[in-house]
């Protein structure tokens, strides 16, 4: 996904909820961890005054712990490519069985 950052919005990731997207160390794109996109969900409480678009947030879950913590990452998609880096957080799961990453877009 060619995008420019600035106007991104969370509508070219709703297809892709229930996809396997892939962490991938900026330094070298080796793998950190496959992971599902759960959620898609725009934050206007959180969009600055000035930006040129909504902010959003994305929600990827993986089974059980895999051991990535907060950090910045390369997201890649099979079709639609990589992006960023991008800072992404792990956050409290809604299933314990499973590790939780969020992306926030501001």
């Amino acid at each position: 996904m060619t995008a420019d950052y600035s106007t991104l919005s969370a509508e070219p990731f709703i297809p892709h909820i229930g996809q396997t997207f892939r962490f991938l160390a900026p330094e070298d794109r080796s793998l950190i961890a496959e992971v599902e996109l759960t959620v898609v969900i725009e934050r206007p409480e959180f969009t600055p005054r000035w930006a040129k678009r909504t902010s959003f947030a994305l929600t990827f879950e993986t089974p059980g712990e895999s051991g990535v913590g907060n950090g910045n990452y390369l997201i890649d998609h099979p079709t639609e490519g990589t992006m960023g880096p991008f800072f992404v957080v792990r956050s409290i799961p809604r299933d314990p069985a499973r590790a939780c990453f969020e992306l926030v877009m501001n």
